[in-house]
Formats: structure tokens, sequence, C-alpha cells
């Protein structure tokens, strides 16, 4: 049985040392190693050039021809091997103290793992197939840069750029479902457009057949939706467009939507995009739109609103 273990990050100092909480590896015959916490120290994240390393291991129980080795590489290079010494405590839980020193390396990242033996035969995992690898850096880290306190900036957590919205376009579809099933991501849902509609101010078109969405419904009632279109306006010219977003069937969406049972009128909010090669419309290869609306899930039908976002200059922090 083992535990994760949590490191600390890289852009901190020499003297951090690695996180309390230890990492427990369970050998073959249930023998039980332990390092990196306070009892069983290991190095810290960063070691100077050509400084050795200690690590620390607690073994409980030890039996009879167990030994400790610890194997290490560098820049996952080629495993070496160093042997660890009984260190003459026992701690109060029973458990044998080892201690080995890793040679000091002129830099690279080194990863390490203490292997229990039994009659000079491995009886744990070793280092290429545990993932539980302790490591530390060999070399200084990059100057560690301080965080911003709330008081050293007043403006700290406010809005910094102004932006504002301008009304595209009213979407409205009727779409028919095709259920795919409850698959390894979620369930699939296939929403076909029969019909539909794109207009606006100046922007007039319909929907092409063959406009899906590909809908992933995950376990938590969230939709996430995936449109793929192709509208064509009253002059013909064609306007691809992609709807991400989500649609929030509810805390229990996910086991309702297995029961084909939806609310009447969940929120959707999408971000669409558009692509054209007519020269009249070719701004809108250039817009990034939100879309917000609701769905009518007992005659199937879909209406949203699309606004470009327009963004401004940075807000007056006077």
């Amino acid at each position: 049985m083992t535990q994760p273990r949590v490191w600390a990050q890289v852009g901190r100092g020499v003297s951090d040392r690695l996180a309390a909480a230890p990492i427990l590896h369970r050998a073959f015959d249930g023998t039980l190693l332990r390092w990196g916490d306070c009892d069983t120290p290991g190095p810290p994240p960063y070691v100077p050039q050509g400084a050795p390393a200690s690590v620390m291991v607690a073994v409980s129980p030890v039996r009879p021809g167990h030994a400790v080795t610890i194997q290490y590489r560098v820049d996952r290079g080629v495993v070496r091997e160093v042997a660890a010494t009984p260190d003459l405590r026992i701690q109060e839980t029973g458990a044998r103290l080892f201690r080995a020193v890793l040679p000091g390396q002129s830099s690279g990242l080194v990863e390490f793992l203490p292997v229990l033996r039994f009659a000079g035969q491995a009886i744990s995992s070793h280092l290429g197939a545990s993932t539980e690898n302790g490591r530390y850096q060999v070399g200084q880290p990059a100057a560690a840069v301080r965080a911003v306190e709330p008081s050293d900036d007043p403006h700290a957590g406010m809005a910094c750029w102004d932006w504002s919205s301008k009304f595209l376009g009213a979407l409205t579809a009727t779409v028919r479902k095709e259920v795919v099933g409850d698959t390894p991501d979620g369930l699939r849902i296939d929403w076909h457009v029969q019909e539909g509609a794109f207009v606006g101010p100046g922007f007039d078109c319909v929907v092409l057949p063959g406009a899906t969405d590909w809908m992933r419904v995950r376990k938590d009632g969230i939709g996430i939706v995936d449109v793929q279109a192709c509208f064509e306006t009253r002059t013909g010219a064609r306007i691809y467009g992609s709807y991400g977003g989500i649609f929030d069937l509810g805390r229990d969406g996910f086991s309702r939507a297995l029961r084909d049972e939806f609310n009447p009128l969940p929120p959707v909010v999408v971000t669409p995009t558009y692509a054209t090669a007519d020269k009249r419309l070719e701004w809108l290869n250039r817009v990034q739109c939100l879309g917000v609306g609701r769905v009518d899930m007992i005659a199937l039908r879909v209406e949203f609103d699309v606004y470009v976002v327009q963004v401004g200059g940075r807000k007056d922090a006077g």
C-alpha cells in the first residue's frame, strides 16, 4: 500500500525541506518502508553541485536477512545503487532506521528510491517501475519571484480592462436527438439540427443541413457543447461556425439524461467563432463571440443570442 507524496516546487530555496507527509511503500513480503518525513529526512529540493545527499529510511518490521539499498539516476540515465547502513536506533514503532549517502553530482535532476532486499534479492519495486521516486535538483534554483501581497497593490484583484459587447444575432434551431450512450468519457448525445436561422442587424442566415452538436454529458450534469455548423446568407455567402460551451442540465442531470428526463428550459452558454471566404463578411474571421440562451427540451428548440466581445483600454487605476 502506498500513499502519494507532494514535493516542493521549483523556485523555492535550498533551505526548504520535503513535505512532512512520508512516502510509504510496502515490500512484497509485507514489510513497510517509510521515508521523507521529519524522522526519515531526505535531501532538500536543491543540493549544491558536488555535495553528497543523505537519505534515511525506516523499515518495519526488520527480519533477519533484510538489507536496504538506494537506487538513483541522474536525468533519467543509468540506474546506480548504493548500500544503506543500519542505524543503531530503533523507533518507538519498532522500525529500524537505515541511512545512505548518494554521491555528489555536477548537475541534473536526481531521482532515488529505497529498495528492500532479502538474502541479496530485491523484494520491493525498483526505480524504473515505481511512480513514488524521491527527487532533487543539483545546483541553485532560479531566483524566486516574491508573491505580491494584497497590501502591496491597492488595485490587486480588480478588473484591469474595459470591454463591451455588440449584438450580432439571434440563433434559433429545432433539433433531433440521437443518443449514442454512456461511454467511458460521458453520456454522448448528438443533436442534429433540423432547421434553423441566424438573424441580426444586417445579418440573415439559414442553417445548412448537417449542423450537429456532438455533446458529451459529464457525471456532474454539465453537457459539453461541440457544435459544428455551416450557415448561408440570403446572398449565398457561406459561414462556418464552431461553438464550444456548457449546457447545464442540473446536478442530477447525468442520471436523468440516462432516463431521457430533462429540465424544461436548461441554460446554455457558448463561445462561437466563425470563418468565411466572403470579402464582405471577412471581419467575422477576427471576432470572438459569446452566446447565451436556453433550450426548450419539450419542443427541442434552441434559442440563444450571440454577441461580439470587444476589448477596450486599460481601466483607470486612479
